[in-house]
């Protein structure tokens, strides 16, 4: 997103001296469960926003002539953003004059070359804890180019840059991953055999090169645009097509690879599915044709940007309220929102355009992931310094009962159950089951009972079966919660009246602290 702006040239000069000690970054991973995971085996959760501004002729972040970096960054973490995406162009890492920065704001800033600006970014992100992912945005840093090379910028450039971005900043915790081309489309193909336009194949060679570079990192591929091998017909946007992967599967490793589609709404292009009589309830059928049956073949899924305008009444705010409760739905809960700027024509941002006031109505819609990911990890949602998300053994209310009897003393484990995600005739039930023990907790089941009558819709990460009120979760996968690990799963159910409260939450045999939400 963000088009314009002039070209640069762009090779790295390899005499840039790396700006950080090694030794301090986390090695991140995907789990069989499509789940990411730091170094220590702990699940995280990116509660994430995209600040642009690099990737332009400023070479610097946008709104730094407004307000101050440490400023934007606290106010980030108030909204409960935990994770930044960070696009840039090839000339911002070559140590570029910046432009636009109100220096008696920014004095730290003052002197500085842009590649010694962005240095300072990703550390002042890391020391408040959040996760950085690196975008590479524009080759020429004025617009998005169809393929990862130019008539001016090759491919080895392109693989050079990536590789000087993983190996910078390698000692820097919290720095998690690379996007390795920002939105393919127009030529770019996926799986036809040619070389020259293929970025299904072009991507494997870029993440070779990364991982040999720096082998702990996240590799965030995006799809295409254009109809391709084995492709879904219907309109797609830059970057937002993955359905080729159903018969040219990516050859990069499985614990390294995050699918990361881009997906928009009418706000930023009147495609024709917007128009049916059906919108948004059609939505669903299309996100799943063109880049969630990912989720559901094992896949780690981040969708790298969406948004809009979100006016009130507008189709924008339909599609997404609709979005995110598909996402939600899917268990898709990792997300990069476009984004922080106001300055994005066709988006604007959480920001309004004194660089200062928050859309709180955009922030609400975000919270509604941002509580599911907090769930899901116990109650903690901590950012990369801290060496990613530890479940916690309360959760974040005390509410709730405790199962099981007395609730005198607990096993060394955790309940949150969690149904914010209500609309009055519905709701989104998500649990995280926490093991705070030493050993595993094999063969786990559990139970509750609904105050009223419910009928249960979608579920995900489990098998659920009802008897009367009562609810039975049961693994259709990994039976086992490790020691200090964690699981969770979801569904989806419809209700009269009353919203159905639920009580005796029980895990087995175990007597569990409980939270409700």
């Amino acid at each position: 997103m963000f088009k314009s702006f002039k070209a640069t040239a762009s090779v790295i000069a390899a005499s840039l001296a790396i700006a950080f000690a090694p030794g301090q970054a986390s090695a991140y991973s995907v789990g069989t469960d499509g789940h990411l995971y730091n170094g220590a085996g702990k699940e995280i959760r990116l509660n994430g926003i995209n600040w642009f501004g690099f990737e332009t002729p400023e070479h610097v972040l946008h709104g730094l002539w407004a307000s101050t970096l440490q400023g934007n960054i606290d106010l980030m973490k108030q909204q409960g953003f935990n994770a930044v995406r960070l696009p840039f162009c090839p000339a911002t890492l070559q140590g570029s004059a910046t432009q636009s920065i109100d220096y008696s704001k920014n004095s730290d800033l003052q002197g500085l070359t842009s590649l010694q600006i962005l240095d300072k970014v990703v550390q002042k992100f890391s020391d408040q804890g959040f996760y950085i992912l690196l975008d590479h945005h524009r080759p020429d840093c004025q617009a998005i180019s169809e393929l990862w090379y130019t008539g001016s910028y090759t491919e080895a450039q392109w693989i050079t840059d990536l590789k000087f971005v993983a190996t910078r900043y390698k000692g820097v915790a919290g720095f998690m991953g690379v996007d390795l081309k920002n939105e393919p489309h127009g030529q770019s193909t996926w799986g036809v055999g040619n070389s020259q336009t293929d970025w299904n194949s072009a991507a494997e060679r870029a993440a070779a090169a990364v991982l040999t570079a720096n082998p702990d990192l996240l590799i965030f591929v995006e799809g295409i645009a254009s109809a391709s091998k084995c492709s879904d017909t219907r309109a797609t946007w830059w970057g937002g097509n993955l359905s080729p992967m159903k018969c040219a599967a990516l050859n990069i490793p499985a614990n390294r690879l995050v699918l990361s589609p881009h997906i928009y709404g009418p706000d930023v292009y009147a495609q024709d599915y917007f128009n049916a009589s059906t919108f948004p309830n059609n939505m669903p059928d299309v996100w799943t044709a063109q880049w969630a049956f990912a989720k559901d073949q094992g896949y780690a899924i981040v969708p790298g940007e969406f948004g809009g305008k979100y006016a009130a009444g507008s189709a924008d705010k339909t599609w997404q309220d609709a979005f995110v409760t598909y996402l939600i739905q899917k268990n898709i809960t990792n997300f990069f929102y476009w984004d922080w700027n106001p300055n994005s024509g066709d988006t604007g941002g959480i920001l309004m355009d004194d660089w200062k006031t928050i859309r709180t109505d955009k922030v609400a819609l975000l919270k509604r992931l941002m509580d599911v990911n907090t769930a899901a990890l116990g109650g903690s949602s901590s950012g990369g310094s801290t060496g990613g998300s530890t479940g916690g053994s309360t959760g974040g209310s005390t509410g709730g009962s405790t199962g099981g009897g007395t609730g005198s003393t607990t096993d060394a484990c955790a309940i949150t159950y969690d149904a914010s995600s209500d609309w009055g005739s519905g709701e989104v039930i998500q649990v995280a089951l926490s093991n705070t023990g030493t050993t595993p907790i094999t063969n786990w089941s559990l139970s509750w009972t609904v105050a009223n009558d419910i009928t249960i819709g979608n579920s995900w990460n489990s098998v659920i079966s009802k008897t009367g009120r009562q609810l039975t979760a049961t693994p259709n996968g990994n039976a086992t919660i490790s020691a200090n690990g964690n699981v969770s799963f979801g569904l989806q159910i419809a209700y009269s009246g009353a919203k159905p409260v639920p009580s005796a939450i029980q895990l087995a045999d175990k007597t569990c602290t409980v939270t409700v939400k």
